[in-house]
């Protein structure tokens, strides 16, 4: 499928299969730890993204192969049977919040598949009301809050120019006010930039007041050699959050026979992760799963090259 991906394994919310509603790395911020790699297209421009009618049409045909299964293998439906998901998921390559039209896919999804519907999303286009209003009709909303200072929030995130930190809290207080379903808000800490402030954001997430805190850290390939917290220093920044629970995963059980393809590929050459989705025929967002397993283990490396960030296995 063309803008379908997965199920993938998460640790929040089960088997996720993502709707991918961007072009590759489409985005309102150019996060320094962002998994994609820096933002290609940094912009704040709501446009029809990707064809509407085509994710409808793919959404639609899940409930013709049954209401929660889809086929899954080489990226393409039926291609090697079938698994069920828990989640349908607006995830992907950018900013979901950048797609015009996610009232209508969230509502189709929710007739054509009988799952809950998530929304990933950096939450900085919620200061606008059509933006609210095209959410509201969504299961589950986990945006993220990085930054309580525009000085942090510019460090961490790199945003888009006419983007604020007030902006990007007022909306988020506003869609907890108009928003019904769940909001599972993440924290995502990095060392040295703003760990240090986290008592700051703690007092902005308790103002937005969402069900969920999430602390989370950097544990797969970041845009910039930034460095995670340890588990150690994860624990200590629950002192801050009230109620908050810390998701970061060091390690996933993940699928043996695409973990042993991923490294074969790497051991013949380094590939980037586009190269990567190329050559398996997984999405971006189902490889880093793997090379963050690998990359755990030792057993492949990152190298930069001419700007473009490439994966290759270790030596010996």
């Amino acid at each position: 499928m063309k803008h379908l991906f997965g199920p993938v394994p998460s640790r929040r919310l089960g088997l996720s299969l993502g709707v991918d509603l961007l072009p590759f790395k489409t985005c309102t911020l150019d996060c320094v730890y962002c998994q994609l790699g820096p933002t290609t297209c940094l912009t704040l421009a709501r446009e029809e993204r990707v064809s509407t009618a085509e994710v409808l049409e793919e959404i639609r045909s899940l409930s013709e192969k049954g209401s929660d299964r889809v086929g899954h293998g080489d990226g393409g439906a039926g291609a090697a049977g079938a698994v069920e998901f828990d989640y349908l998921t607006l995830a992907g390559s950018g900013e979901p919040l950048l797609h015009r039209g996610l009232d209508e896919i969230i509502r189709g999804a929710k007739e054509a598949v009988d799952k809950p519907v998530a929304l990933l999303t950096n939450g900085t286009l919620f200061f606008r009301e059509e933006v609210r209003r095209e959410v509201l009709e969504a299961d589950l909303i986990i945006p993220s809050l990085d930054a309580a200072t525009a000085p942090t929030f510019k460090r961490i995130n790199r945003p888009h120019p006419d983007l604020s930190i007030d902006d990007l809290l007022e909306g988020l207080v506003r869609l907890r006010e108009e928003f019904s379903g769940e909001i599972w808000l993440e924290v995502m800490l990095v060392k040295g930039i703003n760990d240090g402030e986290a008592p700051l954001i703690a007092e902005a997430a308790e103002r937005i007041g969402a069900e969920r805190v999430q602390l989370n850290t950097v544990v797969r390939p970041p845009a910039d050699p930034v460095q995670p917290l340890s588990p150690e220093e994860m624990e200590e920044m629950l002192e801050f959050f009230s109620g908050a629970e810390v998701i970061a995963d060091w390690g996933r059980d993940l699928s043996k026979t695409t973990e042993v393809l991923i490294r074969d590929l790497l051991t013949r050459r380094p590939c980037t992760l586009e190269e990567l989705s190329s050559l398996s025929g997984l999405h971006r967002n189902e490889i880093l799963k793997y090379l963050e397993v690998l990359e755990a283990a030792d057993e492949i490396r990152r190298l930069r090259h001419e700007g473009r960030l490439y994966f290759r296995a270790r030596e010996g």
